[in-house]
Formats: C-alpha cells, structure tokens, sequence
C-alpha cells in the first residue's frame, strides 16, 4: 500500500507544480528609420519613436508545434543576427573613430593637434602641417613644462631675412592620431615677433612615414585613407536593408 504523503511534503510538491510552469518572454520586432528591421528581446531597447508599430511573439519552453517551433527558432536567429550587426556597427564606427583626428583650417593653415612627451612629462601643442618644412620645429615656449635638454644646433634664417638661433632635442615620444614616434629629434627655436597661432612646423621628418588624406570640408585628417574608405564601405553595407553581415574588418598594423 502507499505511503500517504505529509501535508508539509505536498504543499511543496504544489509550489514546485506552480514554480515549473514555463515563463513568459517575447521577441520584439520593428523597421528602423533605413527600413531594417530589428529585433530585440526586451521592450526597453525600442525606441519610443517605433513602439507604435511593434510586432511581438510570445515564447514558452514547452513543447511547440514543428511549425511553431519552426518560426520560434527564426524569430530568435533574426534577433542574434540583428544584435550581432549592432556589435560590428559599434566596432566598425569605433575604428573609423579612431583614425580620424580634428584639425582647425585657416588662413590655408591645416593645424594639428600633436603631443610631446619628455622625461615622463607631456606638452599639448598645435603644429602647421608644412609639407615644405624639412624637419619638425617646436616653438620654446610651447615646450615650457617639459624639463628637456637641448643642443645647439647653429643658426637659421627667417622669413624676415633675419637669423635665429636653433637647438635640437631628442623627445621620448610624439603622438599624432594613431601614430606614436618614439626617439624623435626636433628643432626648437624661440619664437619672435606677435604670436603666430600655432606652436612651430610639422615637417617631412614625421609626414613621410605617414599615410594621410586631409578632408577640408570636415576639417579632419583621415590616416591610412585606403583602409579608412574600406571600413566607411562595411559600415554602409550594414546600413542596407536585410544587409549581409560582414566579416571582421582587419586589425591596425600600428
């Protein structure tokens, strides 16, 4: 005969009947603004301008029907593919950030952000690109926190017709975009006359080694312009509508 079951034991055989009965999730869907659509399995990653148009299917762990189960299984591969292209999205602009650097445009004047470091120590300075310019030159007082050693490098004429006199410092590092140069020797000369706007010359010592396009319009230099044009070429292949999504785009030699 059968052992009857205590009370105690069958009110938590009753709780653990009520805790099995299968939770409800839901995949939503909508068409973004490019005509994407998008899936997502939380209603807090709509955006309130789409809720108007939202789909939702409900989801359970129980047995389906093969042709339930057929469109559960859909439904949840067009939600990983979507969020997987949301993450090659956020990479890909991620990169093209990184290869871009603000420049301010005047007078004809491309100037660029550079920095210096020295003995541990490091000095912002904005520098006209000058392609004209053999070597880089820094402006002394620009260099004013940095605790450097300088050698005197003999004189050099100015625009004026005048001379100046010219040292030279081996930096540890410089720093423009992406780039990192270390063990680099500049000119350094003591400015003279009204400010000029910018902290000296950057020369073809630096701009030959590196590979540039200077877009006027945005007033940005975009470096290594080929692989640039190739990540900007990725990323609207996923703004297209059912995009196929691409593979990993090539990490930065640097």
């Amino acid at each position: 005969m059968a052992t009857p079951i205590p009370s105690a034991a069958m009110a938590a055989v009753l709780l653990a009947a009520m805790l099995a009965v299968p939770a409800q999730a839901r995949i939503y869907k909508y068409v973004d603004e490019r005509g994407r659509q998008v899936f997502v399995d939380s209603l807090s990653k709509v955006p309130q301008q789409f809720r108007d148009q939202l789909e939702s299917r409900e989801e359970y762990s129980e047995r389906l029907s093969p042709e339930a189960l057929s469109l559960e299984r859909s439904e949840r591969a067009d939600l990983q593919r979507s969020q997987a292209q949301t993450q090659q999205r956020r990479k890909l602009e991620q990169l093209l950030r990184d290869m871009e650097t603000a420049v301010k445009i005047t007078n004809n004047r491309v100037l660029v952000p550079v920095k210096v470091v020295y003995g541990g120590r490091s000095a912002q300075t904005r520098m006209v690109l000058d392609t004209g310019a053999t070597s880089t030159v820094f402006h002394k007082d620009a260099l004013q926190g940095l605790p450097f050693v300088s050698r005197a490098a003999g004189h050099a004429r100015v625009a004026g017709g005048g001379t100046i006199q010219t040292e030279t410092v081996d930096f540890d590092r410089i720093e423009i975009g992406p780039y990192k140069v270390s063990h680099v020797r500049a000119f350094v000369i003591d400015h003279q006359g009204p400010s000029a706007g910018n902290d000296g010359l950057l020369g073809m010592d630096f701009l030959m080694n590196a590979n540039y396009r200077i877009d006027y319009q945005r007033q940005l230099i975009l470096w290594e312009p080929e692989r640039y044009t190739e990540l900007q070429s990725l990323l609207q292949a996923l703004d297209q509508p059912d995009a196929v999504q691409p593979q990993d785009p090539p990490a930065a030699d640097r």
